[in-house]
């Protein structure tokens, strides 16, 4: 089956990608200079600009005419460690290499955004991999999708998304109306899915207090589990392009989980034993969002945001077998967040300088098994300045930003400084050619579900208790890129190294009672350090410029983890690779990637090796979209994890039946009338679902 996929992924390669010689102007017809970042050096021929801690890639308009909203897009430009899935609506990067972030013009961007961004307006992507002080102090990745705005006329449209191999379900209908200073936006979004086809596997080892090992196998079949979600979000904007720009959006949220559920069958000393696990989730949300720019003068300016944010999540649980055990949970969080932001494009540098301030509550009331209630307060404020400039063929950034982050839980009261210094320095020699240093600092909070005091039964032998000492994570990163870029050619050489001392790492302990039941409770503590290295390369190559593109991916990660009483190191290889083919109406693309491992405190993960191919074909304003992912995978292995704990060892897989030769169908109609104006850019506040419940 491999040498099929093979086959097809030939057949293509004749075929055809983009690399449009756009030159990245402005409306007056000159190069554009970002405001935040530092200036690029600029191939005019290419549709990939290398510039200081940022890559700015031109779509070409093959790209654009077969992306039918941001995920599409953003999957064809085939950022480097950035992994984007069209079906499950997702983009991310690895979770070990940081947080990232999606902007549309510098504005945080939601589902719904993603899904109506209309493509013809798309003048560039920006993808900064290392996050300056002005994104805050939990940001590592930045894409920011730079698009210009319609003045007057109308833009619909709709998009429907069937999985027809499995239930899964996704309908969206959008409108924007414009009419000369003023825009209103409308978006709707409906989402179903229903799994059944899952296995659970796992083998555990437990050393008991005289040394020997109790063996437990856990299978959990019978998988039900039905999500509904619907979004709607309503904006309005009122453009001065010379003065002044206001924006509020306003938008909400419905999830629901009603079922969950699974049977477990448990095998330990010749005992086997089968009975029921499930749980139900309920999450609605709903945020305000006030964004206001004023220009002072042709250089200076100043902006202001206010942003609220409410959630509310039901969650149940309940666990069979000899010593049944059930709890229920309401959790609520409350968040208002401000900033302002003040810049300045002087002749030697741009300066850029703000203050933001959130303050957040969460309270959750548990019941049940789990009789307790758990509050925290938290309010952060976070100031930075920030100036990049460029001298000969020397380019620099230099950033601090500090936050005085305070802590609040029953009697556990702590506060503390963030600091977040940040040196960019980069050196071009010559035009195709760039070496760039970045040294970033960073720190942390950990998360609400860690911090809380709340202890939660996982099976008959473990427990999951919060820690409400947690403190923070300082991250210390130093990264080398050499870069070498030609119009239809563009490779980047990458040694990073991080080191995170005093993190927060997982923790198993062994507890014994009196009467000789032995439990092992699973927390979090800060702990020596976690340190990460490694070496990759992202190349992209037009063969043929407006026919066929490839790109590929590679690296070597090594892992250093030393806990109190244990070290893990380990060494992966992690590859992607993807090839582009357009043949006027008709689009296609295919994917093969080894999946992500790594190692992170004593929990080994590797990811199976997966295959994709999308076909895509536009007929007037209809566009009709064919994915198939996992290619010839009868059944697919979700994950693969070890935990290394000397107390306890375990192998734990999922496989899921459905994602088998996955193959879905997307149907997208989109109407546009309008002309050009400049857009919009921003910094927001971005919201949160999160109300600090501990869920198995």
């Amino acid at each position: 089956m491999k040498v099929l996929f093979l086959f097809l992924l030939s057949v293509i390669m004749p075929c055809g990608v983009s690399a449009q010689n756009t030159k990245g102007k402005d409306d007056d017809g000159k190069y554009v200079k970002d405001s935040v970042a530092l200036d690029e050096v600029v191939v005019r021929t290419s549709r990939v600009k290398n510039k200081d801690n940022a890559l700015r890639l031109f779509p070409t308009k093959e790209q654009k005419a077969n992306s039918t909203n941001a995920y599409g897009l953003l999957a064809r430009l085939a950022l480097p460690n950035v992994s984007v899935n069209e079906v499950m609506r997702s983009i991310s990067v690895p979770a070990t290499l940081g947080k990232l972030q999606v902007r549309i013009n510098d504005i945080i961007a939601t589902t719904s955004d993603l899904i109506a961004l209309d493509m013809d307006n798309v003048k560039y992507v920006d993808y900064i991999q290392n996050a300056g002080a002005r994104y805050g102090d939990d940001v590592d990745f930045v894409i920011n999708i730079v698009v210009e705005r319609t003045q007057s006329g109308y833009y619909v449209g709709a998009e429907a998304m069937q999985s027809v191999t499995s239930m899964r379900n996704n309908e969206d209908v959008f409108t924007k109306f414009n009419k000369g200073r003023h825009e209103l936006g409308l978006h709707y979004s409906f989402g179903y899915n229903r799994t059944k086809d899952l296995r659970y596997e796992e083998t555990a080892d437990y050393l008991m207090p005289d040394n020997c090992v109790t063996t437990v196998r856990r299978t959990d079949t019978g998988y039900r589990q039905s999500t509904i979600s619907h979004d709607l979000q309503l904006q309005y904007s009122l453009v001065d392009s010379t003065r002044y720009t206001l924006q509020t959006t306003l938008g909400g949220t419905l999830s629901r989980i009603p079922e969950n559920s699974r049977t477990r069958t448990e095998q330990s000393g010749g005992v086997t034993e089968t009975f029921p696990i499930g749980s139900t989730d309920n999450t609605s949300s709903a945020f305000l969002d006030v964004y206001f720019k004023y220009s002072l003068t042709k250089r200076q300016s100043i902006t202001a945001n206010l942003t609220g944010n409410y959630a509310n999540s039901d969650y149940n649980y309940a666990y069979g077998g000899a010593s049944p055990y059930s709890y229920n949970s309401t959790g609520n969080s409350h968040l208002l967040g401000g900033e302002l932001i003040y810049e300045n494009r002087l002749s030697p540098f741009t300066l850029s300088a703000g203050l933001k301030y959130f303050n957040e509550y969460s309270s959750t009331e548990y019941g049940g098994d789990v009789a307790t209630d758990n509050s925290i307060r938290n309010d952060n404020i976070y100031g930075f300045a920030q100036i990049a400039g460029r001298v000969s063929k020397f380019s620099y950034m230099l950033g601090l930003g500090a936050s005085r982050y305070h802590y609040r839980q029953a009697s556990e009261r702590y506060g503390y400084w963030l600091f977040r210094p940040q040196v960019q320095l980069a050196y071009s020699p010559w035009q195709p050619f760039r070496i760039s240093y970045n040294f970033t600092m960073g720190q942390h909070p950990p998360r609400l579900a860690y911090l809380g005091d709340v202890i939660v039964r996982n099976n008959e032998m473990e427990v999951t208790v919060g820690n409400p000492s947690l403190r923070i994570n300082k991250e210390i990163e130093n990264e080398l890129t050499m870069s070498l870029q030609y119009p239809s050619f563009y490779t980047q050489m990458m040694v990073y190294y991080r080191m995170m001392p005093h993190c927060s790492m997982a923790r198993i302990d062994r507890v014994a009672d009196a009467d000789g039941t032995v439990t092992f409770i699973s927390s979090r503590a800060n702990q020596r350090k976690i340190n990460m290295f490694f070496v990759s390369n992202y190349t992209s190559y037009d063969a043929l410029p407006g026919k066929l593109s490839f790109n590929l991916q590679a690296g070597v990660y090594r892992f250093l983890n030393y806990g109190d009483d244990y070290k893990h190191h380990y060494t992966a290889f992690n590859w992607s690779a993807g090839a582009q083919a357009y043949l006027g109406k008709l689009s296609l693309t295919a994917n093969v990637d080894n999946g992500w491992n790594f190692l992170e405190g004593e929990s080994k993960s590797k990811s199976p090796f997966v295959y994709y191919f999308t076909a895509s074909y536009k007929m007037g304003n209809f566009t009709l979209s064919m994915f198939w992912q996992h290619c010839f995978q009868d059944e697919v292995r979700l994950y693969n994890t070890e935990q290394l704990n000397r107390f306890v060892h375990k192998m734990q897989r999922m496989y899921s039946g459905e994602m088998g030769n996955m193959l879905t169908f997307r149907v997208t109609w989109r109407l546009s009338k309008g002309r050009k104006r400049e857009e919009i850019r921003r910094n927001a506040i971005k919201t949160r679902n999160d109300t600090g419940i501990m869920k198995n």
